[in-house]
C-alpha cells in the first residue's frame, strides 16, 4: 500500500514537472518587425503523462528579445527558419505587455515565451570568422564592418550623412 501510494506522488509530480516549460530551441515561423512578435516553433518532441510523444504547438505572438533600446542599439533582419531560443517567463506577460493586472496563474507556459533569436546547432562562417580575427563583425548581404585589435575593416559602399574629421593621414 505505502508503494501504491509513493508511486502515485512520483507520477503526480512527473505530471506537474513536464507542465513547467524553462528554455527550449525554436526555430521562427513568422516575424512582424511592427509589433516585434515572432511565431516560433518549439524543437523536439512534448511527452503526455500518459508517455505520448507529440510536436510542441507553433507559439504565436511571442515577444523577440534583439538588443536594442528606445535609445539606439542593435537592430537586425529576423527571417522565418531562423534558430531561437525560446525562454518561458515565470510570470505571465500579458499583465508586462498592457499594464492591467492578470489573474492567471500560467507560470512558465508556452503561451508566456520569449524569444532570442541566434541560437545555433554549429556556428555559421560569421562567428567562425568574428572568432579567428578577435574581431566583432556586422554583417548585411556583401557589406561588413569588422573591429578587430588591428583597427576597423570596412568592405563595401560608404555613405556618410554629416561632417567626417580625422587625426592622422587618411589614404
Amino acid at each position: 500500500m505505502i508503494q501504491e501510494f509513493t508511486e502515485q506522488i512520483e507520477e503526480t509530480a512527473r505530471s506537474v514537472v513536464n507542465g513547467i516549460h524553462t528554455a527550449l530551441p525554436g526555430i521562427v515561423a513568422a516575424f512582424d518587425p511592427g509589433k516585434c512578435v515572432a511565431s516560433v516553433r518549439p524543437v523536439g518532441k512534448y511527452v503526455t503523462s500518459s508517455g505520448e510523444k507529440i510536436d510542441f504547438p507553433v507559439i504565436s505572438d511571442v515577444p523577440v528579445l534583439i538588443p536594442c533600446g528606445a535609445s539606439g542599439g542593435i537592430a537586425f533582419p529576423i527571417s522565418a527558419g531562423d534558430s531561437c531560443l525560446i525562454i518561458c517567463s515565470e510570470i505571465e506577460l500579458d499583465e508586462w505587455r498592457s499594464g492591467a493586472a492578470s489573474n492567471a496563474q500560467l507560470r512558465f507556459d508556452l503561451s508566456n515565451a520569449v524569444c532570442i533569436p541566434g541560437l545555433f546547432r554549429e556556428a555559421p562562417d560569421l562567428i567562425k570568422r568574428a572568432a579567428a580575427q578577435k574581431a566583432t563583425i556586422i554583417s548585411a548581404g556583401d557589406t561588413e564592418i569588422a573591429v578587430s585589435p588591428g583597427g576597423i575593416h570596412m568592405k563595401g559602399n560608404l555613405t556618410v550623412d554629416g561632417n567626417v574629421s580625422a587625426t592622422g593621414s587618411i589614404g
